[in-house]
């Protein structure tokens, strides 16, 4: 089940009309934010892929980038790559 859907978001077909202005919010230790539509992270609107790691190779992430990472692969830059993930928050406007 996708983390949305767990998180009580709407999904699917149920992510229409106002629910389309969704977003959600990750945070950082050192204040730094970012933020993703909800449909662009629902496989059936957008498919953008977004990863929270808490391992690399089978071992804890090191403290520069852990204990959370988040990882965006079919991102073209970097930018919405997250070290330190201290919260994931789903909003509306």
């Amino acid at each position: 089940m996708a983390a949305a859907a767990l998180a009580g978001a709407p999904t699917g077909d149920k992510l229409r009309g106002p629910a389309l202005a969704t977003f959600v919010l990750v945070e950082a230790a050192d204040g730094y934010k970012v933020v993703f539509s909800l449909a662009e992270l629902d496989s059936g609107t957008g498919g953008t892929e977004a990863y929270v790691a808490f391992e690399r190779e089978g071992k804890p992430l090191d403290d520069t980038v852990g204990p959370f990472r988040l990882v965006v692969p079919t991102d073209k830059r970097a930018a919405r790559w997250v070290r330190q993930v201290t919260r994931i928050r789903i909003r509306q406007p």
